[in-house]
């Protein structure tokens, strides 16, 4: 098949990066990310916040005037607007961190992009299985060594995206980071990922873009990753 990647740069969204840096090419999902459905959320605010599109800095979060142009963070302007609960961006990845909606939105604006494609067949001709393997492979493998690198430098960033980027490879658990440096960089990935993270290992100008944004992402990712540990606990312990 013909890749058909951009040679424009394009960049992606926050959660469709995220969403593909754990994707499984041979399943044709996500298998590598922790936490995922409250990463993906907390991603797309601190992505909102990055654009302006938000203010976070109150009790609860507010929606500026405007869209994004990006139908997936549109989508969650639109929830935010339309809410009848105020939430703060730890109530609103939580929120997330408990439903599949924002995985499947994105899935689906990849699915238009070509990123990604759609595959099904019968098993037994009774059930049936979907995978959506990677179309633009240059893309995807581009996003990899692009992410390797941010774990792998010591040098302090100076683009606000991929500190953000790289601060979420943190609560995005080692599987993932280890499918995107080398075994032997793997320990130092991960400290890098936590000081990225905490808002270090990026440049002043870069921490001061971030740095509310980022703080407030990361807790309430922590917050919803915990409270979706004890459900599942919760769930194994009574059957």
């Amino acid at each position: 098949m013909v890749d058909d990647s951009p040679t424009d740069g394009t960049r992606l969204s926050l959660p469709e990066e995220l969403l593909l840096l754990g994707w499984d090419d041979e399943r044709g999902k996500n298998t590598g990310t922790a936490n995922l459905l409250a990463l993906l959320g907390g991603a797309a605010f601190l992505d909102l916040a990055l654009r302006g599109a938000i203010d976070a800095t109150g009790k609860h979060v507010e929606a500026r005037e405007g869209d994004t142009g990006h139908p997936v963070l549109d989508g969650v302007l639109e929830r935010i607007r339309t809410d009848r609960k105020s939430r703060d961006v730890k109530g609103w990845v939580g929120w997330y961190g408990q439903r599949n909606d924002l995985r499947d939105e994105v899935l689906d604006h990849l699915l238009a992009q070509g990123i990604v494609r759609r595959e099904e067949r019968k098993i037994l001709g009774l059930i049936r299985l979907t995978r959506h393997p990677v179309t633009q492979r240059v893309r995807v493998e581009e996003l990899r060594r692009r992410a390797g690198a941010l774990l792998t430098s010591s040098e302090p960033l100076d683009d606000p995206r991929d500190a953000a980027l790289g601060g979420l490879l943190e609560p995005a658990g080692g599987t993932l980071r280890a499918r995107l440096v080398p075994r032997g960089q793997r320990r130092a990935a991960a400290r890098r990922a936590k000081e990225l993270a905490k808002g270090e290992g990026m440049s002043s100008e870069v921490a001061d873009a971030i740095g509310e944004a980022n703080a407030a992402a990361m807790a309430a990712i922590t917050a919803a990753a915990a409270v979706s540990a004890a459900s599942a606990g919760s769930s194994g312990g009574s059957n």
